[in-house]
């Protein structure tokens, strides 16, 4: 048998005979799964006092600047996406055949110049050059 450097070691599990140690195994195992439960717990107050804050700032600030509060704004995007009302093509510029392109422009994440649709067409092999020998 090897001989470990600190002695003895205790066993892994609890001795089949004793009721007590097995008891406190099981306490000591619970408190630890309660403890994990109450930094969880913890975790998820701190984030919602956090989210109530920054709310609460941005209805502020936006009350102060006069400008709508960018909570108000991302609920009124989200309440046009959920009803699917996307926004208007600005005047002036012709409608694609390009779903993607529309897109683009309506959310003004494209150049004012429009998309232009290019057709497909049948590209040809270039044609091999004669053999100068």
């Amino acid at each position: 048998m090897t001989q470990t450097p600190y002695g003895f070691l205790p066993p892994s599990a609890s001795s089949p005979g004793n009721p007590l140690e097995r008891l406190l195994a099981r306490v000591v195992g619970w408190l630890g799964w309660a403890v994990l439960m109450a930094l969880g717990l913890v975790f998820v107050v701190s984030l919602l006092f956090w989210l109530v804050v920054m709310v609460v700032y941005s209805l502020v600030s936006g009350w102060i600047t006069g400008r709508p509060a960018t909570v108000t704004v991302l609920c009124q995007r989200y309440r046009a996406m959920a009803r699917q009302h996307w926004p208007r093509r600005p005047a002036g510029q012709p409608a694609s055949s390009t779903p993607r392109a529309d897109a683009a422009q309506a959310t003004g994440a494209s150049m004012d110049t429009g998309v232009q649709d290019v057709g497909w067409r049948e590209v040809r092999e270039p044609q091999q050059a004669p053999r100068q020998d």
